[in-house]
C-alpha cells in the first residue's frame, strides 16, 4: 500500500507538472472551486458600471482577485460560447487523425459559415478551427453527430459538473438552442481549458483559417487590435440575449485574467472601455 501512495503521488505530480508545462507562462494547472464569496459584485476600476449595457460581466485574475463583477451569479443564455465546451469534448473523444463528412442535417444548422457541401471532409482539428475562429455550426452539429448528440450533450453536462460549473445546463452542442451558464461558471471553465488544451484555445488568437481552399474569418473584430492581449475568446450572439465575449487576457505586467461580458448591446466598444481601464490598472 505504501509502495502505492508513492506511485500515485509521483504520477499525479506529473500529470499536472506536464500540464502545467503546457500551459502559457505564469498559468497554472488548477483544479480549486471557486466560492461564490470570490464572485460578489465590485469595481476595482473605478468605473461607473450604469454606462455598461452588458447584463453581467466579469473580470477576475486567475488565482488572485476579482477586479470587476456585476452579477456574475445569474443564469444567462450564452449562445455559441457553448462552443468551447464542446470542442473540448470532442477533443477527447475524437481522435487526431479522424475525419468527418458533412451531411445534409448538420449542413442545415442555422448560420452559414465557410459554405461546405454534402460529403466534404473535414478533419477534427479544422472542425476545431472553423468553431473556435469562425464559431461555425455546422460544423459543431457534425462532431456531436458523430458520436451521437444526445449522449454528447450529456457529456458536456458531466464534464461542466466535474468542473465545478454547478449552475451551469447544456442541451445542444452549439448554442443555437437555451444552453444556461453564468458569469462564475464560464470562468471555471475558461481556467480549465486552458489549463488542459492551451494548445486548441490558441486557435482563438488567429484572425483567418483557409479549410479546403475556404477562408474563414474571426468572429471577433477587435481582435486584430489587441493581439497582443488576447490569449484566447469565443463570442456569442442571439438576437433575444444580446451579445456575448469570454477572454483570456495578459498584460505585461498582469496575471492571466479571465474577461467575460454577457447580454451586451455594443460588447466591443464595452469591452475596449474595459481594456483601456486593465491597461491603466496595470501600468502598462
Amino acid at each position: 500500500m505504501f509502495l502505492f501512495l508513492i506511485f500515485l503521488s509521483f504520477f499525479t505530480f506529473n500529470v499536472n507538472n506536464t500540464l502545467t508545462n503546457n500551459a502559457e507562462k505564469n498559468f497554472y494547472f488548477t483544479e480549486k472551486v471557486y466560492k461564490d464569496v470570490d464572485f460578489q459584485d465590485v469595481n476595482k476600476l473605478n468605473l461607473d458600471i450604469r454606462n455598461f449595457s452588458a447584463e453581467s460581466i466579469l473580470i477576475k485574475e486567475i488565482g488572485g482577485q476579482t477586479l470587476l463583477s456585476k452579477n456574475s451569479l445569474a443564469k444567462k443564455d450564452i449562445a455559441s460560447i457553448t462552443k468551447l465546451l464542446s470542442v473540448y469534448i470532442g477533443y477527447l473523444v475524437f481522435k487526431e487523425n479522424k475525419d468527418f463528412y458533412f451531411d445534409k442535417e448538420s449542413l442545415s444548422k442555422e448560420g452559414i459559415v465557410g459554405y461546405f457541401k454534402e460529403g466534404e471532409r473535414i478533419s477534427r482539428d479544422d472542425i476545431f478551427k472553423a468553431v473556435l475562429i469562425a464559431s461555425s455550426n455546422d460544423s459543431i452539429y457534425l462532431l456531436a453527430k458523430n458520436y451521437n448528440v444526445k449522449d454528447f450533450v450529456s457529456l458536456m453536462n458531466l464534464k461542466a459538473k466535474e468542473f465545478g460549473m454547478l449552475d451551469s445546463k447544456f442541451v445542444d452542442p452549439s448554442g443555437l438552442e437555451q444552453n444556461l451558464s453564468t458569469a462564475k461558471d464560464l470562468f471555471i471553465l475558461l481556467v480549465n481549458l486552458y489549463s488542459r488544451i492551451p494548445e486548441i484555445l490558441r486557435i482563438t488568437t488567429l484572425e483567418k483559417v483557409v479549410i479546403n481552399n475556404k477562408t474563414l474569418w474571426t468572429t471577433n473584430l477587435i481582435l486584430h487590435k489587441y493581439k497582443n492581449f488576447i490569449v484566447a475568446s469565443k463570442t456569442g450572439y442571439k438576437d433575444e440575449v444580446g451579445e456575448n465575449l469570454v477572454m483570456i487576457l495578459k498584460f505585461d505586467k498582469s496575471p492571466f485574467l479571465a474577461f467575460i461580458l454577457l447580454g451586451s448591446k455594443n460588447r466591443w466598444q464595452e469591452t475596449e472601455m474595459l481594456i483601456s481601464s486593465l491597461i491603466k490598472y496595470y501600468g502598462q
